[in-house]
C-alpha cells in the first residue's frame, strides 16, 4: 500500500487566491500586475509550473505588482497564488 500524506497550509485565516497571468507575457516583460491588492509577503510565483524563490527569482514591488529575474516567452505559463489584502 503506498504511503499517503496531507499537506496543510496555514494562511493566517486568509483565503489563498490563484491567478493566471500568462496573458501578460510578451517575451520582453518582466514586470507583472495582479488584479487585486495582496498581503505583503504572501506571493507565490509559478513559472511553467515551477515555484520560484522570492528575492532570487521575483520581488514584490507594490501591493499589486512584482518583477521577475527571468523573462517568460510566448507559450510559457505564469501563475500566482497570494492572500488578498483585507
Amino acid at each position: 500500500m503506498p504511503f499517503m500524506y496531507t499537506i496543510v497550509i496555514r494562511t493566517g485565516g486568509g483565503a489563498l487566491s490563484k491567478e493566471n497571468l500568462s496573458n501578460q507575457i510578451t517575451g520582453s516583460a518582466n514586470q507583472f500586475t495582479i488584479s487585486e491588492d495582496i498581503e505583503s509577503g504572501s506571493l507565490r510565483v509559478y513559472w511553467n509550473g515551477i515555484r520560484q524563490v522570492e528575492s532570487n527569482s521575483f520581488n514584490e514591488l507594490t501591493s499589486t505588482t512584482f518583477s521577475t529575474s527571468f523573462t517568460p516567452i510566448s507559450g510559457d505559463t505564469l501563475i500566482v497564488e497570494y492572500i488578498p489584502a483585507s
